[in-house]
């Protein structure tokens, strides 16, 4: 265990120092790298690891009781011979467990440990959708900032055309103004992406335990992704760790409610002793020592208030637990439906722009352009196609983006596909 403690440090100061050299970080290194950071999720490993021990403690019967002392020792002299009844005792108790207690106890112990081992992967979860979600957040926003700053280039261009144009007599100064006032809400627009980047660069580190994180700039592709079918998807929930925790509260009621009905059982005893007599009979052989062995038996008579009480109160969280975990999964099927919806709108969307507006909106701009240069198109016409453009491909973007959100989420439901 130390050495592997030893090895996660090491790798994660070689990941961190990586990190900082060029100040990209991929999503796979983003993931690794929060996981290994997460202190809560220590926590509950250390504390799965703390029922464990209990289940295994829980095996055992409970300690035997040793009595040792003297009986019947005259209180005039003290003297051990002197009394036929003085004796030195030395005796053994062991009670038995009741019932099944001991395999409801383990039972009870084992239901903790698997509760807290699904509390660790849903924490896991939660830390990898967190991490995903912020991750794409500085993707989109750098994207954008790159589309942005390429489109004001464009609009740099048309301005100095237009500057051009106006100084030959071919357009008015209302065009330069226009051309001007383009490139104005394109900086507002730059400026405002670039604060929310800052933003999410400060979330993303958060996870990360570095400063002044970067994201590879891959490419992502909607029609790579193959979505399954809701069935195939609706059988993968059962795997979802809130589900399998919802289950094992509800065993944990079950072998609570079993130890609560092993008190009506009675509970067996054993007790023996052994007396040692020091004296002499009047003839002078020396008196025999003392056996006794006795079973001991607790009788639960009186239950009506106590027993009966106790297993209503296990059968009512019996019950409870059981709504729980309907309720848990209900909720976690309409998320999913709700989730596999919007991945296929948002695909249906991506596909149409892949295959129809993109390549639109480019030509209607190219030929815009043409028709400005040539005198047949005006600046309006002009400016409202190489807005449209730039538009389209920020819409398009940002459709990836939310396309990469809902698949978070739905790995989140049924795990990384």
């Amino acid at each position: 265990m130390n050495a592997l403690i030893k090895l996660s440090f090491i790798s994660l100061l070689f990941i961190s120092s990586t990190l900082q050299a060029d100040n990209t970080v991929s999503l796979k290194q983003a993931l690794e790298l929060a996981l290994s950071n997460d202190a809560l999720i220590s926590g509950l490993v250390a504390k799965q690891d703390s029922w464990h021990q209990l289940s295994h403690a829980s095996q055992t019967w409970d300690d035997p009781k040793l009595r040792f002392g003297a009986q019947a020792v005259p209180i005039d002299t003290f003297n051990l011979d002197q009394e036929p009844m003085t004796q030195l005792v030395l005796g053994y108790q062991q009670n038995f467990p009741r019932g099944n207690s001991l395999k409801n106890k383990t039972d009870l112990m084992k239901a903790n440990a698997s509760t807290q081992a699904s509390k660790v992967e849903s924490r896991k979860r939660q830390v990898i959708l967190a991490v995903k979600k912020s991750w794409y957040e500085v993707w989109y926003r750098e994207n954008a900032i790159s589309i942005i700053e390429s489109n004001r280039k464009v609009f740099e261009e048309i301005l100095n055309i237009n500057e051009e144009f106006y100084a030959s007599g071919r357009a008015n100064q209302q065009s330069v103004v226009q051309a001007e006032l383009d490139i104005s809400l394109i900086d507002d627009k730059l400026q405002t992406m670039q604060s929310e980047l800052f933003v999410a660069q400060e979330e993303l580190a958060k996870w990360l335990g570095v400063n002044d994180v970067r994201v590879v700039h891959g490419g992502i592709d909607a029609n790579e992704y193959t979505l399954k079918p809701l069935p195939v998807l609706q059988s993968l929930i059962k795997q979802h760790p809130q589900l399998k925790q919802a289950q094992d509260n509800l065993n944990m009621q079950r072998s609570a409610l079993a130890l609560e009905e092993d008190k009506y059982s009675a509970q067996w005893g054993l007790d023996v002793r052994y007396g040692n007599r020091q004296g002499e009979r009047a003839d002078g052989s020396d008196l025999p020592d003392f056996m006794t062995a006795m079973v001991t038996l607790d009788l639960p008579v009186f239950t009506e208030e106590k027993q009966d009480r106790h297993v209503a109160s296990g059968k009512s969280k019996v019950k409870s637990a059981r709504y729980q975990l309907i309720d848990t999964q209900r909720e976690i099927l309409k998320k999913l439906k709700q989730t596999h919806a919007r991945m296929l709108k948002f695909k249906q969307r991506l596909k149409l722009y892949s295959e129809k507006i993109n390549s639109q909106a480019k030509q209607n701009k190219e030929v815009a352009m043409r028709g400005y240069r040539s005198g047949v198109v005006d600046f309006l016409t002009l400016s409202k196609a190489q807005v449209t453009e730039f538009n389209t491909r920020l819409a398009e973007l940002k459709l990836k983006y939310q396309f990469s959100l809902s698949k978070s989420d739905l790995e989140f439901l049924v795990g990384n596909q």
